[in-house]
């Protein structure tokens, strides 16, 4: 089928909005992204069309005085530059990651489901929200959206892109995230710092960078604060590290963290915070945080005695394939469009 995939938030080849929803349409569907807070403007990258509606700068952000008639021409310009793109590209149905994108669809009159990717607070949720989920022709979830009575389909990426590797030794760890206070860089920095010998880098963007990477500017080099890359290299990025650390606020009682599949299924090492969706799942297969101290004293045993984790790296690959392979809800996806399209 070929599908429009509309968003607010994406950033092109390096969002989880980005990544998932191709590798869930796999080689079976066409995609185009019609993306409300981008650049205006046609392009493509990784051989996928999109287009910006250019809410960006003021237009991306809340105006003090007549913030309706603000909203109201952001909406306007998304609706019509939908619209437009639907039927250039022949779409067959509009696939929205989050509400706003839904609510442009609706009023536009286009077929559409609802795919939430991201948590959904209660104003969200508010009329005509009702309205929303009824016209959709279906609605899924992606884990801890907190959308009550919906399907949940795994936030899976492609994870047979990932090349595992065995490092002789342990020296370099990662965190790849975005900087902001929810996936808490600075708890990584310390960890870091307060280890023997470890070195870490970051690597993401996020409203923290300029102040994350005058942090790790203080640290003799011990902790860099990379660019991000885009999804189809981060798997090349991820050979170059032994252990993956996955830091993140408890926002909520279990937190789905898509970093931690690549990096077991790349066979590093993984840390993780108790709430982290692999530590409920399969604590034995990670080594579970809570303080930086945590972190170092982890770090330290992995640099002493990185042979002996072997078995366990091996063992944490073959089960985040079994358990979080892209195949699953690729699936169950085709079984919707199946049942929903009469294919």
């Amino acid at each position: 089928m070929r599908i429009i995939v509309a968003t607010t938030y994406t950033m092109p080849a390096y969002s989880g909005g980005w990544t998932t929803p191709l590798d869930l349409f796999g080689k079976d569907h066409q995609a185009m992204y019609v993306i409300r807070n981008c650049r205006s403007g046609l392009r493509k990258i990784e051989g996928v069309r999109y287009v910006g509606v250019g809410a960006v700068g003021s237009l991306s952000k809340p105006w003090n005085i007549a913030e309706k008639y603000r909203h109201a021409l952001i909406q306007r310009l998304f609706r019509n530059t939908l619209k437009k793109y639907f039927y250039e590209f022949q779409a067959d149905f509009v696939l929205c990651l989050d509400p706003e994108a839904g609510y442009s669809a609706m009023y536009s009159g286009l077929p559409y489901a609802m795919r939430f990717h991201s948590k959904l607070s209660d104003d969200d949720q508010k009329p005509p929200f009702d309205d929303l989920m009824r016209s959709a022709i279906f609605a899924t979830a992606g884990p801890t959206t907190h959308v009550p009575d919906l399907e949940i389909l795994a936030h899976s990426q492609d994870l047979s892109r990932f090349i595992y590797s065995e490092s002789p030794s342990a020296e370099r760890a990662i965190l790849l995230t975005s900087i902001d206070s929810v996936h808490e860089p600075e708890l990584f920095i310390e960890g870091i710092m307060l280890s023997k010998t470890m070195k870490g880098d970051i690597v993401g963007t996020g409203e923290s960078r300029k102040k994350i990477a005058a942090l790790c500017n203080k640290t003799g080099e011990r902790v860099r604060c990379l660019s991000p890359v885009p999804r189809l290299k981060v798997p090349e990025l991820l050979s170059k590290y032994q252990v993956g650390i996955a830091t993140v606020q408890e926002i909520s009682p279990i937190v789905y963290q898509m970093k931690v599949n690549a990096y077991m299924a790349a066979g590093l090492y993984t840390l993780a915070k108790p709430w982290t969706h692999i530590a409920h799942e399969a604590p034995e297969l990670i080594g579970i945080f809570t303080t930086a101290k945590d972190i170092a004293d982890h770090l330290d045993y992995l640099t002493d005695n990185w042979t002996e984790t072997l078995e366990t790296r091996r063992k944490a690959r073959d089960w985040i394939h079994k358990h979080y392979s892209v195949e699953l809800p690729r699936k169950r996806f085709n079984e919707i469009l199946s049942e929903k399209f009469s294919l």
